[in-house]
C-alpha cells in the first residue's frame, strides 16, 4: 500500500526536497501546507485519502505543528511525522499526546525520512 502524504512545511525548498523524496519513492502526495490554516483546508478536501502528514514545528503565520498535528489527528486520525530541527524534550512530550509516527530531525536525510514511512506503511498493512 502507497501512502497518501499531507507536507505541511514552511520552507518551500524543504518541502519541494521532501516532496521529490516522497515521489521518487512511490509515495501519493496531496500537497503542501505552509501554516495550520492551509493544512486543515487541505484535509477539508482530501481528508479520506490522507495517510499521514509530515508536519514541521514552526510554521508560518505563527501557527505550530504541535497544534496542527492535534487537529489532524481529532478531526481526520490522521498521524504526524515531525521532520523539524526544534525537537527538543518538551516538544515531543507535547506530540506525544497525539500519537505521532515519529520525529525526524533536520537537516534530515532521505533514508532516515522513508524509514519512518515505512514503518507507518507496515503498520497500516
Amino acid at each position: 500500500m502507497s501512502l497518501c502524504v499531507l507536507i505541511v512545511e514552511d520552507e518551500m525548498l524543504l518541502a519541494m526536497d521532501l516532496e521529490d523524496i516522497l515521489v521518487e519513492a512511490g509515495y501519493g502526495v496531496v500537497g503542501n501546507a505552509v501554516d495550520m490554516h492551509q493544512a486543515i483546508a487541505m484535509c477539508e478536501e482530501h481528508g479520506e485519502r490522507i495517510d499521514i502528514a509530515i508536519m514541521d514545528v514552526h510554521l508560518a503565520r505563527g501557527t505550530n505543528g504541535v497544534e496542527t498535528a492535534k487537529v489532524l489527528r481529532q478531526r481526520w486520525n490522521i498521524p504526524s511525522l515531525f521532520v523539524s530541527g526544534n525537537i527538543d524534550e518538551r516538544m515531543q512530550a507535547l506530540a506525544l499526546e497525539w500519537e505521532p509516527a515519529g520525529f525526524v530531525g533536520k537537516p534530515f536525510s532521505q533514508r532516515e525520512v522513508l524509514k519512518a514511512l515505512a514503518a507507518v506503511s507496515t503498520k497500516a498493512a
